[in-house]
């Protein structure tokens, strides 16, 4: 033969096919909670130009403390927008968490933190809501995308699955994958969650060093 063939389970037994509704519910429910994540940081830069963060300045809180509430009140809304998401999934389509439970939170939680943090980023770097709102979506698309959201990253070339590994919507659909149709333990888990948590901490660290209290020009 022209080529070799190799054998891999992708999934924790021979009864547990790969399904396409928990696939696209995980890759949809990553992909708008960027989106989310987006409008978080669109929303600060125009209450950047407003003055309101240079008024808030004044308020006896750290930088810590009025940039970390925003991302906890957004990870705390795209944790329930995940439930509700599965919950729907469950219900209507069939979806089962056949993994490990303790792991599918442990994901939800992780990369609701990770979206909190990555709305910071977005309002730390951008400069102007109308381009920031442009090029954010692009290239949140791409990343989810290469992060295997629309289709799965186990058909996606060798160069290309390894190039994705910088994505933090592959490690979020990695750790759904695992836990809904591969019925993968918590240990499938924990690399994802471990993932997604460093993005979070580079995130917000980046954020907290590049935020600008008032518009600039």
């Amino acid at each position: 033969m022209p080529f070799q063939v190799k054998t891999e389970a992708v999934t924790s037994g021979t009864g547990i096919l790969y399904n396409g509704y928990a696939h696209a519910f995980g890759g949809m429910g990553i992909q708008f909670i960027l989106m989310m994540g987006i409008e978080q940081g669109v929303m600060m830069l125009l209450l950047q130009r407003s003055g309101v963060w240079k008024r808030l300045r004044a308020a006896p809180l750290s930088r810590g403390v009025l940039l970390g509430s925003r991302a906890v009140s957004a990870a705390l809304t795209s944790m329930y927008v995940l439930l509700v998401l599965f919950a729907f999934a469950r219900v209507v389509f069939g979806v089962r968490i056949l993994g490990n439970w303790a792991g599918f939170l442990g994901v939800c939680v992780a990369f609701s933190l990770m979206a909190g943090t990555f709305g910071l980023l977005i309002a730390a770097l951008g400069k102007t809501p109308e381009a920031t709102r442009s090029l954010a979506i692009f290239a949140t698309l791409l990343m989810v995308m290469l992060g295997g959201a629309w289709v799965p990253t186990l058909f996606f070339p060798r160069w290309l699955q390894k190039v994705a590994l910088i994505m933090p919507a592959r490690w979020a659909m990695d750790g759904f994958d695992a836990t809904t149709w591969r019925g993968l333990g918590f240990s499938a888990a924990a690399g994802p969650i471990a993932a997604l948590l460093g993005f979070t901490l580079v995130f917000g660290v980046l954020a907290w060093m590049r935020f600008r209290w008032e518009a600039e020009g």
